[in-house]
């Protein structure tokens, strides 16, 4: 496991960010924890972590997780926050439903409703068990395919200020990485 590296934004920079992918869920916790200090030393500001519930936790076990999560965070160093996608970040896709035409056309005359049993753009996705399968269930009906380790092309085809304006106020988890975000920014 490679370590994080503090950089030092450049001096004209007003706002600097890291992304890590942690290698898993799993993960996410223990590797903040390991660079918190180190962090807070090297004047980050706010650390956010992201975290599919599944496959690890069930639906049941989101209240459980969400005090684990924060369990042993150290308080005197810069804040943490944690956000879980349920069940999977793939949910927040699936309700960004402007974005299916925008990778394949063929998407337009697709009554995807009909063909899945459930409707993206209004249903509660916090409800689908397996989000990444319906993405690529989904986008199956339109001659593509989803993997999670090409998701980098869904997230090039999503329309950000519908997920920030609309999408968010869908998933509670969502909207409070967006307001803490604002909060960062403000």
């Amino acid at each position: 496991m490679s370590s994080i590296r503090a950089v030092k934004p450049a001096t004209d920079e007003k706002y600097h960010l890291l992304i890590v992918d942690c290698g898993g869920d799993d993960l996410v916790k223990s590797r903040i924890q390991e660079e918190h200090e180190s962090l807070t030393r090297s004047g980050t500001s706010l650390v956010i972590g992201v975290r599919d519930v599944r496959p690890t936790f069930t639906r049941a076990d989101i209240p459980k997780l969400e005090l684990g999560l924060q369990k042993y965070v150290r308080t005197s160093l810069i804040p943490v926050v944690f956000i879980l996608a349920v069940m999977e970040v793939e949910a927040w896709f699936l309700a960004e439903a402007t974005h299916f035409e925008r990778l394949s056309a063929s998407f337009a005359s697709i009554d995807i409703p009909a063909a899945l049993g459930f409707d993206p753009a209004t249903d509660d996705l916090t409800m689908r068990d397996y989000p990444a399968k319906d993405l690529d269930d989904l986008y199956r009906l339109g001659g593509l395919t989803y993997e999670k380790r090409n998701a980098n092309l869904t997230v090039d085809a999503l329309d950000f200020a519908r997920i920030y304006l609309e999408t968010s106020l869908r998933f509670s988890h969502l909207q409070r990485l967006v307001q803490s975000i604002e909060n960062f920014l403000a």
